[in-house]
């Protein structure tokens, strides 16, 4: 699968040090990172701002630290947890972290937005080592700002964005098994990548576990990597190993190199995550195509959704589809019901069978043969749960809404 048409994604890797840009779109073999030094390939972008002291202007990536390295400004760093944390930063004055993230995030953006600008961007996918609801409501607040709509956001973890660019590339390197290892300092963690051949569409799932430390003297981590390299994949049918991670560096890998290519295929780098970003934003925009359906705890297990009348026939309204990410259910709709004082939603598996449905009562609620009710809904999610809420809104001066409301519980959340 490849961008069609006028179809461009940005993809960003987004940490607590060092950030990641990339974009998508028709010409482009695979996702390109972009770099802050014009032709130095410098993909690591500090997640930092440095303020002139003598022009007043934010700066980041390189300049912002050669700025901060020469004294020429006032710099901060680690914006996204400051900004969770609702911190104020004081330099010359006071500023709101959020504000400064609000500011970082444009400028890596715009690194890789399209020549119609924001309006024109597809997915802006954001990826990061851990999901949180706070998170991606400071992110989906910040990126409201600069002009992207919920739809052409989404916020998924390291692990979906391994699965997206693992099953990007050819079918033969995933035909079994996929190990990626990473290793930041001297610590290794592990994700494994396997599918369920047996569905259709196929189910995807990635199993994430720490390894460890290496040891503390560099000249041993070739035989501590290798050893855990044996027993991580024993019993195990490999098609490919990725390595990512400053950990890597260097040519200390000997021993264990010949272990990762023993009978599978092996693929070094630094910037997977932000170019599976991408992948996983074309995936969103093509879902009805997915041969292969990614699952995990913050995905939504069923597809919850509403029948209504079409012509002659039935049509479907999806509230939520199997897939979605559970952080971002949120949806305002209108519904035009007729002589019923109740709402039927109907519950489904991802393989389209056992349809229940959920009959939603509506006391107070004025029916006839001859009235149409207008309901104002929302959808949310709170704590775990799926919330609808209803209000009756009317037709204006000729019928007036009673504002009367309801709320329930639907579905089931992952």
């Amino acid at each position: 699968m490849r961008p069609a048409g006028r179809e461009w994604y940005i993809g960003i890797d987004l940490g607590i040090r060092w950030t990641q840009v990339s974009c998508y779109h028709p010409g482009l073999p695979e996702p390109e990172t972009k770099s802050t030094a014009a032709g130095e390939g410098m993909y690591r972008i500090p997640t930092a701002l440095c303020k002139s002291r003598r022009t007043g202007q934010w700066c980041f990536g390189e300049e912002a630290s050669r700025m901060a390295e020469s004294g020429e400004g006032g710099y901060v760093d680690y914006l996204l947890p400051r900004a969770l944390k609702q911190e104020t930063v004081l330099l010359e004055q006071e500023y709101l972290a959020e504000d400064l993230l609000q500011i970082f995030l444009w400028k890596a953006v715009r690194m890789a937005l399209p020549e119609q600008g924001i309006k024109a961007v597809t997915k802006c996918v954001f990826t990061v080592k851990e999901i949180t609801d706070g998170l991606v409501s400071l992110l989906m607040g910040i990126l409201g700002k600069l002009g992207l709509s919920r739809s052409q956001v989404a916020v998924q973890d390291y692990r979906e964005s391994f699965y997206a660019y693992a099953v990007s590339q050819d079918p033969e390197l995933w035909g079994y098994d996929v190990m990626l290892y990473s290793c930041h300092g001297d610590e290794l963690w592990q994700k494994r990548l396997s599918c369920n051949r047996k569905t259709r569409p196929m189910v995807a799932a990635v199993e994430e576990k720490c390894l460890g430390k290496l040891p503390e003297k560099v000249r041993e981590w070739d035989a501590a990597f290798a050893g855990i390299l044996r027993k991580s994949m024993a019993k195990k049918i490999v098609s490919s190993v990725y390595l990512v991670g400053s950990g890597f560096e260097g040519d200390w890998m000997e021993e264990s190199l010949q272990v990762v290519c023993q009978g599978k295929r092996a693929f070094q780098g630094k910037n997977l995550y932000t170019k599976g970003a991408c992948y996983a934003g074309m995936f969103m925009q093509h879902r009805e195509e997915a041969e292969v359906f990614y699952f995990c705890e913050y995905k939504m297990m069923e597809h919850i959704y509403i029948k209504t009348a079409r012509g002659d026939g039935e049509g479907i309204y999806f509230l939520v589809e199997a897939g979605d990410n559970c952080h971002q259910v949120e949806k305002s709709f209108r519904i035009l019901t007729e002589g019923d004082a109740f709402l039927d939603i109907w519950v489904q598996g991802l393989d389209g069978k056992g349809a229940r449905a959920q009959r939603l009562k509506l006391p107070g609620l004025a029916v006839s043969r001859a009235r149409r009710n207008r309901l104002e809904a929302a959808l949310w999610r709170e704590e775990g749960r799926l919330l609808l809420k209803l209000q009756d809104i009317g037709w204006g001066a000729l019928q007036p809404g009673t504002g009367l409301e309801w709320e329930f519980e639907i579905g089931k959340g992952p």
